[in-house]
């Protein structure tokens, strides 16, 4: 076995450290603590994607690692600052609509590696402007299918059970949501 095959062996194991740590998030409660763990797997799986040879995957997670730490702190201050909004303006969506329109440009060579970054900045852009977890589950559910295909372009084991697996939940939630409203419903009827 040579050596870049060695690296890509350990680049594997390394994801499924990221996946076993993102899987944390399914137990906790509070977005905050959601997105944390988020953040902390995110890091992980910017060493696996890089070791792995996926390096439009790695920008991609390393833009999410940005995304999330803004909506991270966002999140967390969101009561003490409501009447300022200091965590909720314009600069900050265009400084990361605009890492992201980056490295679509810089990683076009070929429609494979801009599926994550499409993927992203599609989530991103729902997230910013909607706060229905249903819409959210779906978009989702939705962007996770552009990583699940280019996982499997990349042979990258953890990066697909992470992302079937999230699109799993995604499936769940969205069901689950529509049961609740149908008995909302015929409970007001």
């Amino acid at each position: 076995m040579d050596e870049i095959n060695y690296i890509k062996l350990i680049g594997q194991v390394i994801g499924i450290i990221a996946f076993l740590i993102s899987c944390q998030k399914y137990f906790k409660r509070k977005k905050k603590n959601i997105i944390g763990i988020s953040i902390v797997a995110h890091f992980v799986y910017v060493v696996h994607y890089f070791m792995i040879g996926a390096i439009a995957g790695s920008h991609a997670v390393v833009i999410s690692i940005i995304r999330d730490g803004y909506m991270y702190l966002r999140e967390k201050h969101h009561k003490k600052h409501r009447s300022r909004k200091i965590y909720n303006n314009a600069i900050a969506f265009i400084v990361i609509f605009m890492l992201y329109a980056f490295s679509i440009a810089v990683n076009f060579s070929s429609i494979k590696n801009t599926l994550p970054l499409f993927s992203g900045v599609i989530y991103f852009i729902v997230e910013w402007f909607t706060s229905n977890k249903t819409t959210l589950k779906i978009t989702s559910g939705s962007t996770n299918l552009l990583w699940v295909i280019y996982d499997v372009i990349n042979f990258s084991i953890a990066g697909l059970l992470a992302d079937i697996s999230s699109l799993i939940a995604c499936v769940i939630g969205v069901s689950k949501d529509k049961k609740r409203r149908r008995r909302v419903v015929k409970h007001n009827h």
